[in-house]
């Protein structure tokens, strides 16, 4: 049966010179993969989850005892460190809080707050899924304080059994005199505030500085020189924090892969429409073709019927009784008006008549002209009726003239 490969994750972790970057699986010894670069480095392109250990110049390890409720410990650890003249904006982000011991309804808890300074990346095209301290992925020995290099930088770390309680960097450069009593100065100041432990050794992760018998003479704690080790793969998830700046540039990027999302679908919608139109203008093509091919084979039949009707149209008036000119003057006739008539000029051609005539009086030659129209032999003819002439003595000439309706 094949073994399930656990993820590979990659970390950035400060080195005592320089950034360094190491791969592993979560919980075990990491391998690495590249150091030396001292202004940050960037991730692989082929890992699956990122970790950015920040070094310890850019957070605020402080211990505390807190007294009050376990769910209000973020926002009594929010005013303590104010008090401290340390302001967190940001308390889901920027403060991270870890519960050491309890006692009597008091919390010792170690805070970790950002600081205001920028993110050590060389590229912020590949993000980091999570940011950590860098004490978090390297085994700290127990009750003890812990002296070493982080980028050139001196710093301590003390622990309170297995956990971490303090860590900061030194001002001083290298171990001598000032820099032993600068940590007597912080191991009284914590043992005044009652967080600091059973301290047993000061721990050097220093190939070659500092003098192990001076070291015991000034601080009172046996000393030790160790290997530092190598870094833990810490699990994911373990660490809330992330910089301003990292939650800007992951909303920038969000943003980013909505408008290309966007981008995309209004590109497959137009391709879409543009496959549509293409089928519709395909279709209309072959309509288009079929209707031509009709047209043309029909073409010809109806030249044909239009020639059989033009020539039956000019032998009507020999073939139709209902085309004759006697029976389209028998038609002019019948009107009731046409009883006072006197017809002085007719005309007929199948396209058009021409009627001229007297009436008595004008009313009847307006009655002529309206009642011609309504007579169901003549309804192929739209009628014109000019205005009757009126004469002296009251009588009307007029004229009608009526055109064959196509």
């Amino acid at each position: 049966m094949a073994k399930t490969r656990k993820p590979t994750q990659d970390l950035l972790l400060p080195g005592a010179a320089g950034w360094e970057r190491w791969t592993g699986v979560p919980g075990e010894s990491c391998a690495l993969a590249a150091d030396g670069r001292s202004s940050g480095m960037s991730f692989g392109k082929e890992t699956q989850t990122r970790l950015l250990a920040l070094p310890l110049a850019n957070l605020w390890v402080l211990p505390a005892w807190l007294q009050g409720e376990a769910g209000h410990l973020r926002d009594m650890a929010a005013l303590h460190l104010e008090r401290l003249g340390v302001r967190v904006a940001d308390l889901t982000h920027a403060l991270q809080i870890r519960s050491i011991a309890e006692r009597e309804g008091a919390h010792l808890v170690c805070m970790t707050a950002l600081k205001e300074m920028p993110v050590p990346l060389a590229d912020l095209t590949r993000l980091p899924d999570e940011i950590l301290p860098a004490t978090a992925c390297l085994p700290l020995p127990e009750d003890a304080m812990i002296l070493y290099r982080e980028l050139g930088r001196l710093v301590l770390v003390i622990t309170h059994g297995t956990e971490l309680v303090y860590a900061s960097p030194l001002s001083s450069l290298t171990v001598d005199e000032h820099a032993l009593g600068e940590v007597n100065h912080l191991c009284l100041q914590l043992g005044f505030q009652g967080v600091l432990g059973n301290v047993r050794h000061l721990v050097l992760w220093l190939e070659d500085e500092g003098d192990l018998e001076q070291i015991k003479r000034v601080t009172g704690l046996p000393a030790v020189r160790e290997e530092r080790p190598i870094p833990v793969m810490p699990a994911s998830g373990g660490s809330t924090l992330v910089p301003s700046e990292i939650l800007t540039a992951r909303a920038q990027k969000a943003q980013r892969g909505r408008i290309r999302l966007l981008a995309l679908s209004a590109g497959f919608a137009l391709a879409a429409a543009v496959a549509v139109m293409a089928v519709l203008i395909a279709w209309a093509t072959q309509e288009r073709d079929l209707l031509r091919e009709r047209v043309a084979v029909l073409t010809p039949q109806a030249s044909q019927v239009l020639d059989q009707r033009k020539s039956w149209q000019e032998a009507a008036p020999a073939v139709d009784p209902a085309c004759f000119p006697m029976q389209v003057l028998l038609d002019c006739m019948i009107p009731k008006a046409a009883e006072e008539v006197s017809m002085t000029h007719f005309e007929w051609v199948p396209e058009r008549i021409l009627l001229r005539g007297r009436m008595p009086s004008p009313s009847l030659a307006l009655q002529y002209a309206r009642e011609i129209s309504q007579v169901p032999g003549l309804a192929d003819y739209s009628w014109e009726t000019p205005a009757p002439v009126i004469a002296s003595d009251n009588s009307a000439t007029f004229e009608v003239k009526g055109a064959a309706r196509p």
